[in-house]
């Protein structure tokens, strides 16, 4: 079975840096070894801070027209090459506050990086056929408040459900969200709400959750899945075949900035 290249970065606030995005690109297309097969953008596109540029509705707009510019240039701006889930900022303003967006209207933001993905009858959670992957989108910041995060029951259900599905089983189920499911690894006002419940209802089903929201990188464990987590300007490669993972860090070489 043929090898899966994985690249995740998380956290961009492009407001603050509108060429971290090309960096990445390019940084994929340069120097990993035998290419990427699909890149996987988790949440916090943008930072909506007063008193920066991109943190109105249409300043967000503007933005979010420079991601997918970037990623038509180098051939990313489709279903199969690219995903993307929302974080609390991309949502609120300061990320913390009155929602601006909803998920559904990010989602039309991002049209055509979702035309392959299968919806549960709901914006979220959606899954993906990478090659031997299944990548489960899920949104975590919509439900949440402040900065912290909440998948919330009807979610975790259907999660539960897509996982359960043969075409799924029968490959490598990879959940992708913003928040961190790990409480350790989070501030108390920061954490997803609720993990425990969210980790329980995957044990033994999904070996890996790509996240982003602590500006951090590094692979962990909790109840039998390896949480990866990632930041913007370390690139996590995730290479499987046969089922078998091997995960690395590769720092973003900046080119545009």
């Amino acid at each position: 079975m043929k090898q899966v290249c994985l690249a995740a970065v998380s956290d961009l606030h492009l407001d603050q840096d509108k060429n971290r995005l090309r960096d990445i690109l390019w940084s994929c297309e340069e120097y990993v070894e035998s290419g990427v097969d699909h890149l996987i953008l988790t949440g916090d596109l943008v930072s909506r801070m007063p008193l920066r540029r991109g943190f109105t509705k249409k300043g967000c707009r503007a933005l979010f027209a420079k991601i997918k510019q970037d990623m038509k240039e180098y051939g990313s701006y489709n279903s199969l090459a690219t995903s993307i889930v929302p974080g609390n900022h991309d949502l609120r303003l300061l990320g913390m506050f009155t929602q601006q967006m909803s998920t559904a209207e990010f989602l039309r933001h991002f049209k055509k990086l979702h035309e392959s993905a299968i919806f549960m009858d709901s914006p979220y959670p959606w899954v993906k056929f990478i090659g031997s992957i299944a990548l489960i989108g899920i949104d975590s910041a919509s439900k949440g408040s402040g900065a912290g995060g909440c998948i919330g029951d009807d979610q975790i259900q259907k999660i539960s459900d897509i996982l359960d599905r043969r075409d799924v089983k029968k490959r490598s189920p990879i959940l992708i969200l913003h928040h961190s499911p790990l409480t350790q690894a989070q501030k108390r006002l920061k954490r997803l709400k609720d993990s425990e419940r969210f980790l329980k209802a995957v044990r033994g089903r999904a070996r890996v959750i790509i996240c982003g929201h602590t500006h951090t990188f590094g692979t962990y464990k909790e109840y039998g899945s390896r949480v990866i987590h990632c930041s913007s300007d370390i690139i996590a490669l995730l290479r499987i075949k046969n089922k078998e993972l091997h995960v690395g860090f590769w720092a973003v070489r900046y080119e545009y900035s």
